[in-house]
């Protein structure tokens, strides 16, 4: 009787332990599948980033450069413009005196 009670609860225990061990094996197969797929998709997201990163800098070395250019012509118009109003004014003198 002591041996078949032993069976029952070494069954029992059996049971149970078959049961956590397939909820275990189930969560940590799905636990993999979403950590995998977390990681791809942070992956895919980086080489998102990288490739945005890239051609953001080549938009500001471009708006750099043509706000340089743009600085030098604002620059070489004042000289333009100080050299007309100094010829001007010694125009008006000339045509005054």
């Amino acid at each position: 009787r002591l041996l078949q009670d032993m069976q029952r609860e070494l069954t029992a225990s059996l049971e149970d332990d078959k049961a956590v061990h397939e909820q275990l094996d189930c969560w940590c197969k799905t636990n993999e599948r979403e950590k995998t797929a977390a990681i791809e998709a942070g992956e895919q997201k980086e080489r998102e980033l990288e490739a945005f990163l890239g051609e953001a800098l080549a938009k500001m070395q471009e708006l750099k450069a043509k706000r340089d250019a743009a600085l030098e012509e604002v620059n070489r118009d004042e000289v333009a413009l100080q050299q007309a109003s100094t010829l001007r004014m010694e125009e008006n003198k000339a045509f005054h005196a």
